[in-house]
């Protein structure tokens, strides 16, 4: 008998059937899902609502939000740089981080796929690790970052702070949006993430008194940079 075998399913199946006094249904009902609640929410909803909606929960996860427009992201870049105290920053290998860098760029460290160890370690000794979004969530203020080559969920976990740049053009009412794009991704044989990571900003642990503590895992501070003409 092959491992996972199932055996004497039939007979097992007819001797409960009748102890309960019922037929036996060996053909599992067909069930179909019309109701999708899931694409009710937010349904509707204006560009500047899902971002009234996306600042409201943003502050709720105890995140910095900063926005602003492309031209000026390398002085929001700099205050958030300043604010947190950095002096070594690692960041994406993403030309649009690259040609936003701050005029500090010469404390930025790259992400480099090719050697990934020295990577890591530049991360466990970052003060702040810079990555963009793929997608945001107005209902959880949640970002989206696939993973791909240059672009490692390290940059995010391991500095002591994390920044991400959020284009104001990724961003959709909740997570059902992303589902649906990763399931055309894979239904139309394109290349489709080895990964995908969902932050919410800092993380949120309480103990059994409920006192709340910020950043205990991860980052302790997480700043989101929205950038109105991306």
């Amino acid at each position: 008998m092959n491992p996972g075998t199932i055996t004497n399913r039939e007979d097992f199946l007819q001797r409960i059937a009748k102890q309960l006094g019922r037929e036996v249904q060996l053909t599992p009902p067909k069930r179909e899902y019309t109701h999708r609640p899931q694409d009710e929410v937010l349904k509707g909803a204006s560009e500047e609502e899902l971002l009234e909606t996306f600042r409201m929960v943003a502050t709720r996860i105890h995140t910095d939000l900063v926005e602003c427009e492309s031209a000026n992201l390398d002085d929001a870049l700099r205050l958030l740089i300043e604010r947190y105290h950095g002096t070594r920053i690692l960041a994406e290998n993403d030309e649009r981080i690259s040609a936003w860098a701050p005029a500090t760029s010469e404390t930025f460290d790259w992400w480099d796929s090719s050697q990934p160890e020295a990577s890591r370690e530049l991360a466990t000794r970052a003060d702040i690790g810079i990555t963009i979004a793929d997608a945001a969530f107005a209902e959880s203020a949640t970002i989206v970052q696939y993973a791909k080559p240059g672009k490692s969920r390290t940059i995010s976990l391991l500095p002591q702070d994390h920044i991400a740049i959020i284009p104001k053009s990724v961003l959709v009412p909740r997570m059902t949006q992303t589902a649906q794009q990763l399931a055309a991704l894979d239904r139309d044989g394109l290349h489709s993430p080895n990964g995908v990571n969902f932050i919410s900003g800092p993380s949120n642990s309480a103990d059994i008194e409920m006192n709340l503590i910020v950043g205990v895992h991860g980052p302790v501070r997480v700043a989101y940079v929205l950038v109105h003409d991306l």
